[in-house]
């Protein structure tokens, strides 16, 4: 069990660094929705930082952010996690743009540091089960007095963006009886395979936007933009922006592109899979996230 959470140093340094991110560490519950087994979970709550002069008595829109199969942190030293470069850049972004931010650790309470090299298989924590870690975070957030339950938003990473897709579909029952829903979800780099067949029911909760790279071959584009046709048309909106030249992991801050042969991914097999930063890419993602979150949540 990691110790409570206190400030989120920023990965830095080529400058003088922003002000640490105050942080806490928060209980949640997770309850599967078939047995009603609940798992004690947590999660790292960190408060927006400003005002988007929306905000309506204090409270202010919130996200939920998902990690993927490498988990939340980058290290794990004497009883404290050390986020990644990737969270702390993403929480830097949206607590700057003045969203509440909760990162549920699917992993770390449940004895995991990383399950990438897992097969799909393998999984014991599969984006369907990390549903209802959703649910928990959903059910806590909404506790939360600076919170408006109105204005909440999913995103996630590979696994955790895969989660994202598993937690809008309104063909599931789980996700329909939910009281709470989402106003708009973004996803990075998901496995969109399980509802690209036409036959496949695929009705999202909320406006939802993909953000993957052109040559990623971890989860290649291909099923997503078969998402994308399958649902023009529809009341829901569903946005793919694809970066050339870009593989999986684009928006991890000061990774080097390489081959990783660790991991099964769903390209060539034997082949590994690519992974790496662009930042130019990372840019523009975020400036459509940021544009997206601010159209669907500040009405």
């Amino acid at each position: 069990m990691l110790a409570a959470v206190g400030v989120l140093a920023h990965a830095a340094p080529t400058s003088a660094p922003p002000p640490p991110l105050e942080a806490r560490r928060v209980a949640l519950t997770s309850v599967d929705g078939k047995g009603g087994k609940g798992t004690p979970l947590y999660g790292v709550w960190i408060k927006a930082r400003k005002s988007l002069g929306t905000d309506r008595k204090g409270q202010f829109p919130t996200v939920i952010a998902l990690h993927g199969c490498g988990g939340l942190y980058s290290i794990i030293r004497e009883g404290r996690g050390e986020f990644t470069p990737r969270h702390l850049a993403m929480a830097r972004a949206l607590t700057d743009a003045g969203y509440n931010v909760l990162f549920p650790d699917s992993f770390t309470p449940r004895g995991r540091r990383s399950t990438c090299q897992d097969s799909v298989a393998q999984r014991e924590v599969s984006a369907m089960n990390r549903r209802y870690d959703v649910q928990a975070a959903l059910h806590w957030v909404t506790t939360q007095s600076d919170v408006d339950v109105k204005r909440i938003a999913l995103l996630g990473w590979s696994h955790g963006a895969s989660t994202v897709l598993a937690s809008l579909n309104l063909a599931d029952t789980d996700v329909a009886v939910r009281k709470i829903q989402p106003r708009a979800a973004v996803a990075f780099y998901p496995d969109c395979r399980p509802y690209a067949k036409s036959s496949e029911p695929f009705k999202p909760a909320a406006p939802l936007l993909i953000l993957m790279g052109e040559n990623d071959d971890w989860t290649p584009p291909q099923a997503c933009e078969a998402i994308e046709q399958k649902m023009k048309g529809s009341d829901t909106e569903i946005a793919l922006r694809l970066y050339p030249d870009t593989y999986h992991d684009f928006d991890a801050p000061g990774l080097p592109v390489h081959v990783r042969m660790d991991v099964a991914g769903i390209g060539k097999p034997g082949e590994g899979v690519t992974s790496g930063g662009n930042p130019d890419a990372r840019s523009q993602a975020y400036r459509s996230m940021l544009n997206f979150l601010d159209a669907k949540l500040n009405y």
